[in-house]
């Protein structure tokens, strides 16, 4: 048990500077994570049906329904009701939503190069494998 707790207390030490930093790239935004998490999976210029840009974000229908209302209400996404037969709804970026999402993207990579300048070598690599290793046992157990 001792050991399961000195585990979580390591896996929680690492999502909290890992997220904190990635707070810190929203572009001064007061978008939430999942909004956020929205702007990418989006594909550029094109509008997604609801369900498929709840498959692209691995949530449910109704959840990517909340989140795709508050961009629309925020002017970062766009809707469109088809005309064919399937009569879905489908949303896309605005322009606005692609200017943040790049922004976003930019500040992601110098936080990267930032993090990369202060790491030796030997620490590059350790911190590469171990991460590559986490994500392919998590990628195996679920």
């Amino acid at each position: 048990m001792k050991e399961l707790q000195r585990d979580m207390q390591i896996m929680e030490n690492f999502e909290q500077i890992y997220t904190q930093k990635l707070d810190d790239t929203t572009a001064g935004s007061d978008l939430r994570r999942s909004q956020i998490k929205a702007l990418f999976a989006f594909n550029d210029g094109q509008y997604l049906a609801i369900k498929k840009l709840a498959g692209n974000l691995n949530v449910k229908v109704s959840r990517v329904n909340k989140i795709a209302g508050s961009l629309i209400k925020e002017g970062i996404a766009e809707s469109a009701q088809t005309k064919d037969k399937s009569d879905q709804v489908k949303v896309r970026l605005t322009t606005q939503g692609k200017n943040i999402r790049d922004q976003i993207a930019a500040n992601r990579c110098k936080l990267a190069e930032t993090i990369y300048a202060r790491l030796s070598d030997k620490d590059k690599v350790a911190l590469i494998d171990s991460l590559d290793t986490a994500f392919k046992i998590l990628k195996k157990i679920y």
